[in-house]
């Protein structure tokens, strides 16, 4: 123990996990701080230039409805309800796999927290959540509570940081996924001011479409100490994270989002307990690539468990083909020609319905699909194909007969809701709580699934409910409450379609975190179909999301260029190979080129699958207008391979990037003049807008 006029820590438990260091800290207030440091870097975290940032720092930030905020109310760091915690208990468990470590912090109330810490023995990172309990013999209303927070950034310090310390974010955006933000303290208005004062930046997302304004994932970095500590949250419905400064105790955390921020509050009875989301948490020396690598690599045991779809294998859409107007005719005709290749999955986008734009009803547009959904499917079948369907199954667009049936759907302030969005028209949203609406959507969406041998549904989502709706707690629980009833329908649709793959889509990219994408197979990157905006966005997800879920398009027609078909074609090795376009128009030697890219897709789809990402570029990022050059360098988990995707912009540069050894050209997309000298791979400024991939092999 160490102790000075101010300061009083001491060092309750230690845990060595994998490359990683959990350090417990008990402080003056009786409330336990977690360090998470990676293993072996010199860090003294008893030293007393720590002392005040460990007095200002806590696991969790927590608010009850009957309790005062703290004098800066911007954030619930401060709040009263956390000084009446106080440290009770760490205990451990641990099997041949995995080892838990549970934290309890109880007051005088007996209300308190579970701080629980999972991990999974050669992962490279953890996973946190926090569970309130009450056994205080009243009711409580809890208004904020996170899931984690990382809290006295950075121990590694003599100063408070502020030019130092850089907090790295991504926006999102219809069409525009994945930018990364980076800005130190300094620009952020987070440096510490001259007396004792808090303050915060709150980020995050309102309503049924969790990654519309920010992905919930959030980086601090220590640019002097070149270390790097990252949470992501996942989360369906609204969320928030917070980067906060309290004199020269910095934290980042994330979590449901506080009732002024959300609208969200939850009630806890007696003897009940309510338990956060949980976050992947890691940490490392490195960058934001690094830190990103790592918490992507934490994601393959869920995708891994679901079994159905580990083969890579390559989808078409006809949406670009068809414009929402497809036919047996012209879905079986395109069937015909893709056979030729490797495509696995024949899916049919919106409209397949009747009447048109009438979702809710699900009922086979006869004029297109004469002999109905069920035949259709077995002569897809019959080309050895799986075919696929699009719906939108949580929501009654207004030109269907259930649109009016409002005792199925959710409401707001006594009135069903009725949504007006980007591209999707009006509609009401089904009710998940309610019985009535759950065995409407058996009868219409499994039962149709199951009868007509479906094996591949797209499900997206193309509007949000706002941040809350009716219900029996706050407008915010009641909107997580549906949300993860939402979440449980996926799974009911798994369990009761054997076989089936589930494409997760909301706007494109909208559903891109990860308690959706870990329980369906594949993702809309985006809804960039034939932009060159595309390109950008499928590299940007790199750090977001793993690349062996996001289905990037190439939507391709006779007319394009060769540098356009080039393009289009090296941004499908970012992810999942899905074709769309004008098939049936392109001449015979497009198709050929088609069929050439899948056969070497076929051979880096293991790299594609589990590896690491480096984005680089020679320009800032761009989506509308992207100029210069842009490398996405992909290495193989063992390092003996790697794949670099290369697209050329308006004014295209040349690029040399250094490689982490000795490769060679394996093999590429398109011949050009590409070497690898010196253990870098040197990039010619080319034909703008154009791509190129190159299959890299250690010597």
């Amino acid at each position: 123990m160490i102790t000075s006029e101010v300061y009083m820590a001491e060092l309750l438990k230690s845990y060595e996990l994998g490359d990683m260091t959990a350090s417990y800290l008990l402080n003056s207030k009786n409330r336990v701080v977690l360090l998470l440091l990676p293993k072996g870097t010199d860090a003294d975290i008893l030293s007393q230039k720590n002392a005040n940032a460990y007095e200002h720092s806590s696991l969790v930030h927590l608010q009850l409805s009957e309790d005062s905020a703290g004098m800066f109310s911007n954030s619930f760091k401060l709040s009263e309800t956390l000084d009446r915690l106080h440290y009770k208990s760490i205990t451990e468990k641990e099997d041949s796999d995995e080892i838990t470590v549970v934290t309890t912090e109880e007051s005088d109330e007996k209300f308190g927290i579970r701080h629980c810490l999972t991990y999974r023995k050669a992962e490279k990172g953890v996973e946190i959540h926090t569970e309130f309990y009450n056994n205080s013999g009243r009711e409580l209303r809890l208004e904020y509570l996170t899931s984690v927070s990382l809290d006295a950034l950075s121990p590694y310090l003599d100063d408070e940081g502020s030019r130092k310390m850089v907090f790295h974010r991504f926006k999102a955006g219809w069409s525009m996924e994945g930018l990364l933000q980076s800005d130190n303290l300094v620009r952020l208005g987070l440096e510490r001011a001259w007396g004792y004062s808090g303050e915060s930046i709150k980020l995050g997302a309102l309503g049924s479409r969790p990654v519309r304004e920010y992905h919930p994932y959030a980086a601090l970095e220590d640019t002097e100490n070149k270390v790097i500590w990252g949470v992501y949250l996942a989360q369906n419905s609204s969320w928030q994270m917070e980067l906060t400064r309290v004199w020269n105790s910095i934290s980042l955390s994330i979590g449901l989002p506080d009732y002024t921020f959300g609208l969200w509050s939850k009630r806890i009875r007696d003897n009940e307990s309510f338990a956060s989301p949980v976050s992947y948490v890691s940490v490392t020396k490195g960058g934001i690539a690094e830190l990103s690598n790592r918490l992507l690599s934490m994601r393959h045991r869920a995708i891994d468990a679901l079994g159905e779809e580990n083969d890579m294998a390559i989808s078409f859409n006809d949406y670009a083909m068809t414009w929402g107007r497809p036919t047996e005719e012209k879905m079986l005709a395109v069937a015909d020609i893709l056979k030729r290749g490797k495509t696995k999955y024949l899916v049919m986008d919106a409209n397949w319905y009747a009447p048109y734009r009438a979702v809710g009803d699900w009922n086979v547009n006869p004029e297109a699909f004469p002999d109905g959904l069920k035949a259709y499917c077995e002569r897809v079948r019959e080309r050895g194909m799986i075919p696929g369907l699009w719906m939108e199954f949580e929501r009654a667009g207004n030109l269907s007969k259930i649109y009016t049936d409002d005792s199925k759907m959710i409401t707001k302030d006594g009135h069903a809701i009725v949504g007006h969005v980007i591209n999707g028209g009006i509609g009401k949203y089904f009710d998940f709580r309610k019985p009535e609406a759950v065995k409407y959507l058996d009868e219409k969406i499994i039962r149709l699934l199951k009868e007509s041998d479906v094996g591949y549904l797209k499900v997206d989502y193309n509007a949000s409910m706002g941040a809350g709706i009716d219900g029996e707690d706050s407008p915010g629980e009641n909107l997580r409450a549906h949300m993860g009833l939402v979440r449980d329908y996926f799974l009911k649709i798994k369990a009761n379609v054997p076989g089936i793959v589930i494409e997760n889509c909301a706007g494109g990219g909208c559903r891109l975190e990860p308690s959706m994408m870990d329980i369906t197979e594949l993702s809309s990157a985006s809804d960039t179909h034939e932009v060159y905006e595309a390109a950008v966005v499928a590299a940007n997800l790199h750090y977001l999301t793993p690349p062996r879920q996001n289905l990037i398009w190439a939507s391709l027609h006779p007319e394009y260029s060769k540098e356009r078909f080039s393009y289009v074609i090296s941004q499908t090795f970012l992810g999942r190979l899905c074709w769309s376009g004008d098939i049936p128009g392109l001449r015979e030697e497009q198709l050929q080129e088609m069929f050439d890219a899948e056969n070497l897709y076929e051979k880096v789809s293991h790299i594609i699958k589990r590896g690491n990402s480096f984005i680089f570029r020679t320009d800032e990022c761009s989506f509308h207008s992207p100029t210069g050059t842009q490398v996405v360098i992909r290495y193989s988990e063992s390092r003996a391979e790697a794949l670099a995707v290369v697209h050329r912009f308006r004014n295209a540069q040349a690029m040399d990037i250094a490689l982490d050894g000795d490769y060679r050209i394996a093999e590429m997309l398109y011949p050009d003049d590409a070497e690898i000298a010196e253990k870098a791979l040197h990039i010619a400024p080319g034909e703008d807008f154009s791509g190129n991939v190159y299959w890299l092999k250690r010597v």
